[in-house]
């Protein structure tokens, strides 16, 4: 069946997302957004009165879809070491399937260093404490290093897959890696040995 027409209001997040993704919250204009959605400056404060309600909305919808995906896969894993497995696989897949929501929030973490200390609402949040819930689990049950504070070992989980993405292009011009030939393969390549690197020696993630 086909899918239902999108509401307006989805149209004006969809537009969003592609504006902030490649200008910033300064850098993204609300004409330019509602031109593109097609509703026109009023149509858009009608539903958004404010660039940080438009900005908040859109960011949420990135946290939602992260979290949605999390219960659906981590949460559901049969074991500690699928569920570990699952939530990096998780963010790879998100970054291929949502590559404007992960370019957006790339941007955001390197931009937001101002605003985070003013926000009211931190769409993020509930996502990042859930992953780190997670990996204190992991810790507890000895999949991953216990001698680093949980917290490191989620930034260098999620550090390595985004950095990995980033310079994909780059390392396979210069580089002789097969694996860097395709983003598919390379960003399996990198989630399978990333939990390798925050993993005890003797610890199975079978």
């Amino acid at each position: 069946m086909p899918s239902p027409p999108k509401s307006r209001k989805d149209i004006i997040l969809d537009r969003a997302e592609q504006h902030f993704a490649d200008h910033g919250f300064q850098g993204a204009s609300l004409s330019a957004i509602a031109r593109d959605a097609e509703v026109g400056n009023p149509g858009l404060l009608h539903h958004f009165p404010s660039k940080e309600v438009l900005y908040r909305a859109v960011l949420e919808r990135q946290a939602e879809d992260l979290m949605e995906s999390m219960h659906q896969r981590v949460e559901s894993a049969k074991s500690l070491p699928k569920r570990l497995q699952a939530f990096v696989e998780i963010q790879v897949e998100w970054m291929q399937r949502r590559p404007t929501g992960y370019k957006l929030v790339t941007r955001e973490l390197l931009d937001n260093a101002e605003r985070i200390e003013l926000a009211h609402t931190r769409p993020l949040e509930v996502f990042l404490l859930g992953s780190l819930a997670l990996l204190e689990e992991a810790q507890a049950g000895g999949l991953v290093r216990q001698e680093m504070p949980a917290v490191v070992v989620l930034t260098v989980i999620l550090g390595t897959l985004n950095y990995a993405k980033i310079v994909r292009p780059t390392f396979n011009k210069t580089l002789a890696e097969p694996a860097l030939k395709s983003d598919a393969a390379w960003m399996k390549a990198v989630a399978r040995d990333v939990l390798r690197v925050v993993s005890p020696g003797d610890a199975s993630l079978a």
